[in-house]
């Protein structure tokens, strides 16, 4: 079936925006190992806090997150404040604001582009060892004129450490505490539960009770990407594995290589389908290639990101960091009107080619990349002249969903899912 289609209408079929630049959340998770904190081998030597700051710099830089949460943070206002000014706010940019500080031993906390999202609310749940943090966000588009608010919760927990268990008891009580909190507070809609989970396996208790209906209301949790079973050890994960960026032993970092996933970014199913506003697109853990298990983040070659953005992450934290994107319609009729004005198509589903054709004598494509639904990059092809019609070999690809990126020579980014 060859049949080329508005690109406007497979966007709203498969239930995803049109322009990255307007339409989508970049929303990232990272545990910060001990910033700014002295604890056990983790000092001003081994773990130097400016040292982090420029590391962060980069990686913030490079990801560009409109929702940033983080686990790890030293339990006072100064420190989390820093991030912001050090590594957030700099080089003229002045969008990001964070919540207020809740105190807590290794605290959390949001960061967030105020020019797309604003904070409405936040409240705390007593969890043990540490407290989890709730917030409400709501999205800045026109649609607030009209009194269309799309909001976001986002619940960021860090759960007990530890293979023992007592350790998975304590984390299962957390997670009993968390959606209980979430039933009787009747928080619904978009909801995002993201933090350092210390999960081995989706037998856990907390992870169960995460992912099993809860209360009269029967909500639970969905991991976007369905890959439950045996992290820990197991080489079928390497390509989620979030933990660690370290194989041999160095003070202040975790050893053993990347062979855990403890880092999460779990949904409500309004997200994942797209029922209240915002609907997800994909998710992925940040420089993870998957030819990392047992192994360090840099050894093999790993040309995932950057050497910068690749370095950074190795002398930041020994967790990677987690990244999901989410889309939603930037205008007041919730349908966008960027196809009109690109006017492209492309054929959906594809067998042996993709063909992506623009039909606007002042746009082109200028680079095509193809990622899996895991976000790791396939393909990409560049194309220097004035490109309005082009034809991709997918031979090679695997047949399942597949994302397309497509830069227009002025700049915009379109964003697509085909099935091959």
């Amino acid at each position: 079936m060859n049949k080329f289609i508005l690109s406007v209408s497979l966007c709203f079929t498969l239930g995803f925006g049109d322009f990255v630049k307007a339409d989508t959340l970049t929303v990232m998770h990272y545990n910060l190992m001990y910033y700014d904190k002295e604890y056990d081998d983790c000092n001003s030597t081994t773990n130097n806090v400016d040292n982090k700051d420029s590391y962060l710099r980069i990686i913030l830089n490079y990801i560009q997150p409109d929702i940033f949460t983080a686990n790890e943070i030293n339990s006072s206002v100064s420190s989390v404040e820093r991030i912001k000014t050090n590594a957030l706010n700099v080089n003229g940019t002045t969008k990001y604001k964070r919540a207020n500080f809740s105190g807590s031993f290794l605290s959390n906390m949001i960061y967030y582009n105020s020019d797309k999202v604003e904070l409405k609310q936040q409240s705390t749940i007593s969890t043990s060892p540490r407290i989890t943090d709730v917030y409400k966000l709501f999205v800045k588009n026109p649609a607030l004129a009209n009194g269309d608010t799309i909001f976001l919760t986002c619940i960021v927990t860090h759960l007990k450490a530890g293979n023992t268990e007592s350790d998975a008891s304590q984390r299962a009580a957390a997670a009993n505490s968390i959606m209980n909190y979430i039933t009787n507070n009747n928080i619904t809609g978009n909801i995002l539960l993201m933090g350092d989970m210390n999960l081995y396996t989706s037998t856990e208790g907390a992870f169960i009770k995460f992912t099993s209906p809860n209360g009269s209301s029967g909500f639970r949790f969905l991991d976007p990407i369905n890959m439950s079973g045996a992290w820990n050890n197991n080489s079928y994960f390497k390509t989620v594995h979030t933990q660690s960026t370290h194989s041999s032993s160095d003070p202040c970092f975790s050893s053993g290589g990347m062979d855990d996933r403890f880092d999460f970014i779990l949904s409500s199913s309004d997200v994942i389908n797209g029922t209240n506003g915002l609907k997800y697109f994909n998710y992925k853990t940040i420089a993870q290639d998957g030819n990392r298990f047992n192994q360090s983040l840099i050894s093999p070659v790993n040309n995932s990101v950057p050497t910068e953005v690749l370095n950074s992450l190795y002398n930041m934290s020994d967790h990677l960091p987690v990244q999901m994107k989410i889309t939603y319609s930037s205008n007041t009729s919730g349908i966008s009107t960027n196809s009109d004005k690109y006017n492209i198509t492309y054929n959906n589903p594809i067998k042996e080619n993709l063909r992506i054709r623009i039909t606007n004598e002042k746009v082109g494509i200028s680079k095509v990349t193809v990622y899996s639904l895991l976000g790791q990059k396939i393909h990409t092809s560049s194309y220097p002249n004035f490109s309005s019609d082009i034809n991709i070999s997918t031979s090679d690809f695997n047949d399942g969903i597949l994302i397309v990126e497509i830069l227009l020579t002025d700049g915009y980014r379109k964003l697509f899912k085909v099935i091959k």
